[in-house]
Order: structure tokens, then sequence, then C-alpha cells
């Protein structure tokens, strides 16, 4: 037990963190659901792409806990299957749209200038599409699949973090601490690596996590419209699109899957507000 509170009294952010027991319950599902990604498939290994015309909307069975779907697949399996998937794209998009978004973040607000304005004009035409429409209209252009979707999940994510670590850079730029790096003679790069990309370092976590549960229902949202990923692949809005003309007749088809994205969606949203105000400078003292 001391050995406890020693490791929480020196991490302050994790102290502030676990101070909110919301965000700490948010942050287990989430880490539930990523272990069942990585590990449900050698724990439960029903094939579920296996369809058996006499078994769909079969009832919880030991055999399948979950029940089946329209084409008698095992529905705990692809849930499983699912989360591996849905995890997957929105983790692999958000990561690149992240990277190409601090990139840019920090070209235009470093640099100023003409870089500055080609940036900010790129960023401003694709924040003038809302979201989804502009996640829509990429899939339609490049066609439905995995690889589409994550590339639609980029692009989605690249203007908001974009914007948000320009204004960062532009604000520690006039730090005294910068100021004194460029009196030294230290290079550009040295600067943006040591001194501005750690500083601006909270901020981009958090708009990370809070872009992963968007990401998740994006992905969703163009599966279940058959623009993401295709069948017979496991997906959750995949899922429920296959079920909802089923919907009254046989709920549990829609309420599993949707009851998944609904919770990976307000966990990230959760652990982004926890991780927001454990890593906000004005509390550090606390």
């Amino acid at each position: 037990m001391e050995k406890k509170k020693k490791f929480l009294d020196g991490h302050p952010i994790l102290r502030r963190f676990m101070r909110r027991k919301i965000s700490v319950a948010a942050a287990v599902v989430l880490i539930l659901f990523v272990l069942i990604a990585l590990f449900g498939p050698m724990v439960w290994t029903a094939d579920p792409l296996k369809q058996s015309v006499m078994k769909k909307y079969g009832p919880m069975t030991l055999e399948n806990p979950l029940g089946t779907d329209n084409l008698g697949r095992d529905t705990l399996a692809r849930m499983i299957h699912g989360a591996r998937t849905s995890l997957s794209i929105s983790f692999a998009g958000v990561l690149s749209g992240a990277a190409i978004g601090i990139l840019l973040g920090v070209l235009a607000g470093y640099f100023g200038g003409w870089v500055d304005a080609l940036i900010s004009r790129f960023v401003d035409v694709l924040l003038a599409f809302p979201g989804l429409l502009l996640a829509i209209a990429i899939v339609a252009i490049l066609g439905a699949g995995s690889i589409n979707t994550i590339i639609a999940i980029t692009i989605f994510t690249i203007p908001g973090l974009t914007r948000m670590v320009r204004g960062c850079v532009i604000s520690l730029k006039s730090a005294e601490y910068v100021q004194a790096c460029y009196t030294m003679g230290e290079s550009d790069l040295r600067i943006i690596v040591t001194h501005i990309i750690p500083n601006a370092m909270s901020q981009i976590i958090v708009n990370v996590t809070l872009s992963l549960g968007s990401a998740i229902l994006t992905a969703s949202s163009l599966s279940f419209l058959g623009l993401g990923v295709t069948p017979p692949e496991a997906e959750w809005g995949a899922m429920l699109s296959g079920m909802r003309e089923v919907v009254r007749t046989y709920p549990m088809g829609v309420l599993i899957p949707g009851i998944a994205i609904t919770l990976v969606v307000m966990s990230f949203s959760i652990v982004g507000d926890g991780l927001r105000d454990a890593l906000d400078p004005k509390l550090k003292n606390n």
C-alpha cells in the first residue's frame, strides 16, 4: 500500500487523473476493449464468417452467447473481430492524421509568412466541409474498403490538429526560453524538436484522444452507409447496417454493436477530458 502511495505521489499527472473516478472508469473500459481486440480471437475461436441459414437470428446460448445474425454468424465472434477492425482503423487513421497535422501546424506557426498562409488556406478548405460529409466524399471518390476508410479518417483529422498545433507554436515561439535559444544560435530544427513540440505535447495528446472517439464514430458511420469496411469483414457499423431491417423483431442485433460503439466513443471523450485536466499547467502545483 505504501509503495502504491509513493508511486502516485511521484507522478502528479497520474495523481490528478486518478482523482477523476469517471475518467479512470472510462480508461478501464478502453483497456478492456483493446484487450478484447488483441486477445479475444485467441479465447473465442469461433469463425466470424461462418454462415448457417438454420441458425439465423438465433437466441443466446452456450454455443452462441450473444446469439447469431441474419446469416447465422456468431455475434460474439463478429463483435470481437469488429473491435479489432474498428479500433485498428481508428488508431491508424488518427495517428497518421496527427503526424501530418503536427508537421503542418509546426511549419505554419513557426515560420509564418507565406508558409502559414498556404497551410491555413488548405486547412480552411477542409474545415469548410462538415467532418462526416468530408469523410463520405473522400470514400465516395476512392471507393469502399478499410484502407480508404483510414485515408478518410486521416484527412478528417488533419485540419483540427493543424490549427491547434499552429496556435500552440505561435504562443510558445514568443516565450523567453525560445528567444534565448535564438540568441544562442540554435538551429530551427533543434528548437522545434527540443522545445516547441515537447511543450505542446500535452495538448496534442488530449486532441488525439478526443479524435479517436470521433474516428470510431466516423468509421462506423461509413460502414453503416456501405462506404466503409466491405462485407463480409466484421465491423461494428456494418453489423448495425446488416441488422437495421429487423430492429423491431430482433433488437439485440442492433443493441449489441450500438452499445459497444457508444461505450468506446464516450470513454475516449471522458478520458480526453480527464487528460486535459491532468495535463493543465495551472494544476501542476495541486
